[in-house]
């Protein structure tokens, strides 16, 4: 399966533990698209739900960033890796260059990445 950096898939997050987020929801895919086109069946994701943001660093995100119908709420702080094999379908959606900017600046915050 080829992904790109911003598409968002459809994905099944069960089994969790925790407080991790589970059902079947949307994800933005995060990782790199040099690193996902090699051959690592994972991939890195971020959650979205329709719920309003709960925390500074969730991002809300009107469907014209998206692509998707409704507005969708990114849960930086649950972002991880999964199989591919959980992806499901064709893309979803794609987030705008914008929002993906904005989406990095938040797992930068997250991550300690600068």
């Amino acid at each position: 399966m080829v992904i790109e950096r911003g598409q968002i898939y459809w994905c099944t997050l069960e089994p969790t533990v925790g407080h991790e987020q589970g059902a079947v929801r949307p994800v933005v895919v995060v990782s790199a698209d040099a690193y996902n086109k090699t051959q690592s069946p994972l991939a890195a994701v971020v959650p979205l739900t329709k719920a309003p943001p709960k925390t500074p660093l969730h991002i809300r995100f009107a469907p014209e960033d998206t692509g998707m119908e409704m507005p969708s709420t990114a849960l930086i702080d649950h972002a991880r890796f999964l199989d591919r094999s959980r992806l499901r379908g064709n893309p979803a959606g794609k987030l705008r260059p914008t929002a993906l900017a904005e989406l990095d600046r938040r797992l930068s915050r997250v991550l300690g990445l600068g």
